[in-house]
């Protein structure tokens, strides 16, 4: 039993359950907000143009007037009356509960308001449109809504963290588990409320940067990509942080619950006509300034990212409402982007969107101004707009002559066409000399012509009544039709005054048909027979599309969904179970058994897995022996069983009925994956599942065709069930072990898509785990770094050859070898400070001091050996002032490791060690194929693992070894060579009068340099011109793989594989630029 609790006056604000007991406490008070909501709140009203031409508009309205969290609480309105009477509501609850409001706490923020003050119980608010911005849950908003205000919140959180960092003794790796378990959560709070670009966010983690590269023993001139990659120091990025909360939290907002979903289209509307566009903003490329507004904002980064939320490439029923209907061609695909934004408020006012619309109606000729501006109703006055100009200059074949004729590609494009049908819609208005018509049961054809709209909730309008002309029957001729004078159908409520007969007109069976006057009455164009043919037509056709609209959706369904060989879609629609028109439930049972074949390189030159599947299907009974057996195979990039599965039970649901129970018989983890999918409430928490477009396509499915899915009635049935499993094993593992099945399919995944917003990266859809994809994607991101980086670029040339094991060598200079992640100590900081040196060559050589401009040092020359030779990175480990060659040095440590393994009486490493020495000193001692002219020792000295030594054993023992002796061969050349090169160096430099910190001072120029500097010749900056274009088209160059690498490794990710092991056998080749 739980301990008692005892009751007592006040809420606990401090205890697990306090929301719950705030939200029951404060459920009244917000429910009697919530009746004056409309009344008394915010409004956001806003028209979404869904047809320029037609005028015609959704409305989309939401009222907001109280948020509330616990005891904080805001009220929201548009005036300052309503303000004041809801806070009166508000006050009578507080007195009811006896509860005193501290109202000196109040915080008001003003907007567009004239009256200064606000009043309460007589106490006028004081903190009122705070300079600082006023505080709510921990985030300071301004009445202005300045964005400044926000970015000084994250930089004031930012430079207090890194004052700490300063003042106290911490390593490196204290500082970056404060930074990332700390501080980036209370930035990511912050980011709700600003969107932060690159730029900004990277002068954020400037300082950071400094002090991090500072205590961890590196030069400032360090590669970032150090600090923020995984393997070394793994720092967060506050850039890479934004994007993956971007990733999960804007798909939320835009598909979340209604009130989060209406405050997203609101904000896409607003956008639209900002741009003035019939396109999607979700859908453009923005490049445009975006003032306050959260969501375009968001948008905007993820395009720079080469995200987008929409793709209206591919027509979709579920995002056709967000283009505006009125046109063929947009105008901004035609005028420069540069002008966009400058000319939609012309483009608006002058209510032009489309090419269409400064075209005449033979779309051949392209109007002038005034005769638009006359045709669309608007003011003529002022200058012709330079986006008119422009369009006329693009358009317009040739302008020097005199003509408007548009150029030969846009020709014929941009006509216009009325295309007249003869089915009766209740929207329309009809034209004169027409009448409609259908048939009812047992009955000659009714006519009607259309009169006025009706309140009936079967009806739609009505229509006056007309009948045949007596004697005038003839089949085979047109019936004169007169106005009926009263009938049994007539509903006009002045029956007896001999009015016109008012009839329903019946929506879906009835047609239009052209009538003309003749003899008083009304004759139309067609003989009784045809008539009464064609409305009998009509009602049959309605009548069969109702009975079979199930089964043409579901077959609907397969053409869309499903990618294969016609046979197989054959097959598939040939076993849709037919509705039977009873309301019973019926029981289906699917088992699904799928197995694995051997991977190839598809003609994508991608690896790809084939997967063999088998379907069994039954109804009613599993005892049945009639059941539909289907077999196919299907390709995907990574091995993910679980998602073949689900995909292929979208594939089973698609044949059964509605209003049905359906027993799977698959991976119990896929039933309990999708039962907790349904079952969870919280769209939050589903979003993460990295399987959610194909988890909500299930349960969108199940929901609108009544299915549910239940287990086994007893265990017989389950017995049953067990046995048609291993027959189908049996198929999959005798008769095709290694062999595709006879036909291939796919699942297109745009019709997967239920959300009207998904995350799309160039044209692929992101299936799920959105916040997790972007996490990997950004690991690549700084792998690509790696891949691209000038000091690595010798490693990287031919990485095609796949020499180096990058995992081993990663774990290797972060020193993961020696130290666990969490362990620190001023040894571990030297030891990784040497490694990425080496790595880099970034060793403080004389060389690199001279790039420094080290102010103590006269030249770069070694001053250990009288050779007169620069002193490189290349240079320490084969000066003639070394004790030893690197291949003696090698070959002795193979001795002292050995005897240091006896020393510590490890006699079975010993064994392993003689078994591999002579392997290991060959492979080192052979030709490297990456630094050409090099033996592998030179790897070695980097710090790079060679793959090569992996290849030597398939024991892991033995491997640990063998990797144990190449550490201690790493040691050997620092002690031997490095080590006592400082000393030696700092023996000749003290004799020099230099000290260490004299090392550290940079030159500062001299007078005399300057006016060398300025008395340089034309010829001298001739050259310096050259060479900086050479540099910057090579950086430029450089660029360019970059992206392609990038690009890559991107795809590679959101293909579903794991690029953690091969990321570095990502092709550099210039051939790809």
């Amino acid at each position: 039993m739980t301990d008692e609790y005892h009751v007592e006056d006040g809420l606990d604000q401090g205890e697990v359950w306090s929301p719950i007991l705030w939200r029951i406490f404060y459920d009244a008070l917000l429910a009697r907000l919530d009746k004056i909501r409309e009344n008394k709140g915010y409004n956001l009203n806003e028209k979404k143009i869904t047809n320029l031409r037609k005028g015609e508009v959704d409305s989309l309205n939401i009222s907001i007037n109280v948020t509330a969290f616990m005891d904080d609480t805001t009220i929201i309105s548009d005036n300052k009356k309503n303000l004041e009477e809801m806070i009166d509501i508000c006050h009578q609850f507080f007195d009811i509960n006896d509860i005193k409001a501290n109202v000196g706490k109040y915080e008001l923020i003003k907007i567009n308001s004239e009256e200064k003050e606000l009043e309460i119980e007589g106490n006028v608010i004081k903190k009122m449109n705070n300079e600082e911005g006023n505080r709510y849950l921990g985030v300071y908003f301004r009445y202005d809504n300045k964005r400044k205000i926000y970015k000084d919140k994250i930089a004031s959180i930012i430079n207090s963290a890194c004052n700490i960092f300063n003042w106290k003794k911490l390593n490196e790796k204290q500082i970056i588990a404060v930074w990332n378990i700390v501080i980036i959560p209370r930035i990511e709070y912050q980011l709700a409320a600003i969107v932060l670009t690159k730029n900004e966010c990277e002068k954020l983690m400037t300082r950071l940067n400094m002090i991090i590269k500072k205590r961890a023993r590196l030069a400032r001139s360090t590669p970032n990509f150090v600090i923020y990659d995984k393997d070394i120091y793994d720092v967060k990025h506050i850039y890479d942080l934004q994007v993956e909360m971007l990733c999960k939290n804007l798909l939320y907002q835009a598909n979340g619950n209604e009130k989060l979903k209406k405050l997203f289209k609101i904000a896409m509307s607003q956008e639209q006509k900002r741009i003035w566009t019939s396109k999607c903003p979700g859908d453009l490329n923005l490049i445009y300034k975006i003032k306050n507004n959260w969501i375009i904002e968001a948008i905007k980064l993820l395009n720079n990212e080469n995200i987008s939320i929409c793709d209206h490439e591919v027509n979709n029923n579920i995002n056709r409402n967000h283009l505006i209907e009125g046109g063929v061609k947009d105008i901004i695909e035609i005028i420069d982007e540069k002008n966009i934004m400058k000319s939609a408020l012309s483009r608006r006012n002058k209510k032009v969107m489309f090419i269409e619309d400064v075209l005449d109606i033979d779309g051949v000729n392209m109007k002038k101004w005034k005769h638009m501006c006359i045709e669309l109703g608007v003011s003529t006055k002022g200058k012709i707009p330079k986006w008119f100009k422009e369009l006329e200059g693009k358009l317009i074949d040739n302008t020097n002559e005199n003509t408007r004729k548009i150029k030969k590609e846009y020709m014929g494009k941009f006509e216009r066409s009325n295309i007249n049908i003869n089915y009766f819609d209740e929207s329309e208005k009809q034209g004169k000399n027409t009448i409609i018509s259908w048939n009812e049961e047992g009955e000659f054809p009714i006519f009607a012509v259309d009169k006025k709209g009706s309140k009936s909730k079967k009806y739609k309008r009505i229509g006056i009544h007309y009948t045949y002309k007596e004697d005038t029957l003839d089949w085979n001729n047109s019936p004169l039709l007169i106005m009926c004078e009263g009938c049994e159908k007539n509903i006009s409520k002045k029956k007896d005054n001999n009015e016109k007969c008012l009839i329903y007109i019946e929506n879906k069976n009835s047609r239009i048909i052209k009538t003309r006057k003749e003899e008083g009455a009304l004759k139309p164009y067609e003989t009784i027979s045809t008539l009464i043919k064609k409305n009998e037509c009509i009602r049959t056709i309605s009548e069969d599309e109702e009975n079979n609209e199930e089964i043409n959706r579901k077959i609907d369904q397969i053409d869309s969904l499903i990618k294969a060989e016609d046979d197989f879609i054959t097959i598939m629609k040939n076993s849709l179970f037919e509705n039977e028109n009873d309301r019973r439930t019926k029981r289906y049972y699917l088992m699904i058994e799928l197995k694995k074949i051997k991977s190839h390189i598809n003609s994508k030159g991608k690896r790809a897995f084939w997967y063999n599947i088998i379907w069994i299907l039954k109804e009613d009974n599993v005892n049945k022996e009639e059941e539909i057996l289907m077999s196919a195979s299907y390709e995907i990039y990574n091995e993910n069983e679980f998602k073949i599965l689900i995909r292929s039970i979208i594939i089973g649901l698609i044949l059964i009925n509605g209003n049905s129970e359906i027993v799977l018989g698959i991976n119990e983890n896929i039933k309990k994956l999708i039962k907790e999918f349904i079952i969870n409430t919280s769209n939050r928490k589903k979003i993460d599942s990295d399987y959610y477009i194909e988890l909500l396509y299930i349960e969108d499915f199940m929901t609108k065709n009544g299915i549910n899915i239940v287990e086994e009635i007893n265990e017989e049935e389950a017995i049953i069930m067990k046995g048609i499993k291993k027959r189908m094993e049996q198929i999959l593992g005798k008769d095709l072990k290694e062999k595709k099945m006879r036909y291939k399919i796919e699942i297109i995944e745009n019709a997967l898509l239920i959300n009207e917003y998904n995350l799309i990266w160039r044209k692929n859809i992101i299936t799920g785990g959105f916040r997790n994809w972007r996490k990997k994607v950004s690991m690549a991101l700084w792998k690509n770094e790696i891949l691209n980086s000038n000091k690595l670029n010798d490693l990287f040339i031919l990485n095609f050859k796949k020499e180096f094991d990058w995992r081993t060598t990663l774990e290797f200079i972060s020193n993961r070898t020696t130290f666990t992640k969490r362990q620190c100590s001023s040894e571990d900081t030297k030891e990784r400070s040497y490694r990425i040196k080496n790595l880099l060559k970034d060793l403080p050589t004389y060389d690199t001091l001279c790039k420094r401009d080290v102010d103590a040092l006269e030249n770069n020359k070694c001053i250990r050996c009288d050779e007169n030779e620069i002193e490189t990175w290349d240079h320490v480990w084969i000066c003639n002032d070394n004790e030893a060659n690197l291949d003696e040095i090698l070959r002795e440590s193979i001795s002292k490791f050995e005897e240091h393994l006896n020393k510590n009486g490890r006699s079975e490493d010993i064994t392993i060690l003689r078994n591999h020495n002579i392997n290991i000193v060959t492979i080192l001692e052979e030709r490297s194929n990456i630094l050409l002219g090099k033996s592998r020792i030179w790897e070695m000295l980097r710090g790079v693992f060679n793959d090569r030594f992996n290849h030597l054993t398939k024991s892991k023992e033995e491997l640990m070894i063998i990797k144990e002796c190449w550490n201690f061969i790493y040691k050997e050349f620092k002690t031997r060579i490095w080590l006592i090169r400082c000393e030696e160096v700092a023996r000749l430099e003290k004799l020099k009068g230099i000290q260490k910190q004299d090392l550290r001072k940079k030159k500062r120029r001299r007078e005399q340099d300057q006016r060398e500097g300025d008395s340089e010749d034309e010829n001298t900056e001739n050259k310096k011109t050259n060479k900086k274009d050479k540099k910057k088209q090579k950086k430029e160059f450089d660029k360019k793989i970059n992206i392609v690498t990038r690009d890559r490794l991107i795809g590679a990710v959101t293909d579903g594989n794991n690029i953690e092991y091969n990321w570095d056998l990502t092709p550099k080749s210039t051939d790809l630029v």
